[in-house]
């Protein structure tokens, strides 16, 4: 017998989470996004979360930020530090700069092909000001 419930989709339904698995009994624990039987594997589908957890943190969290020292060859900028995090872009996990200038975010540009054997990665922000984020002997990041 089936029986036919007109639903609105753009409204998800709440169901009350049951706390004991159906076939084995046992406690039921919350995966992803069901509450799910760790010993025989029933998952309760019928169930949906009203949100979505706002603390939930996965690879990129706050311990991906950093402050970067200068490490180039003029005392004047010895004290000037550069703040970067890590970002997802597409597939691939990439540094987003902030200006230590003008605060502004910083746009990743190529190289010029002139050391290629250096890892290097150039960044230039809207007012023009340039940025080599660079590591060093130890593999310590830096800037200049």
């Amino acid at each position: 017998m089936v029986i036919a419930v007109k639903a609105n989709p753009s409204h998800s339904v709440i169901v009350d989470k049951q706390t004991h698995c159906k076939r084995c009994d046992s406690r039921l624990f919350m995966g992803d996004y069901e509450p799910e039987c760790l010993n025989c594997g029933y998952a309760e589908y019928s169930y949906t979360q009203s949100k979505l957890p706002k603390n939930k943190r996965g690879l990129l969290s706050t311990a991906t930020r950093y402050i970067i020292r200068y490490s180039g060859e003029f005392a004047n900028l010895a004290e000037t530090l550069a703040h970067i995090r890590l970002v997802r872009s597409g597939h691939k996990v990439v540094y987003t700069v902030k200006c230590p200038f003008c605060e502004e975010r910083m746009d990743q540009t190529s190289l010029s092909g002139k050391r290629p054997d250096m890892r290097e990665q150039r960044y230039k922000c809207p007012s023009g000001h340039r940025l080599s984020l660079i590591p060093n002997h130890r593999g310590v990041l830096g800037w200049r």
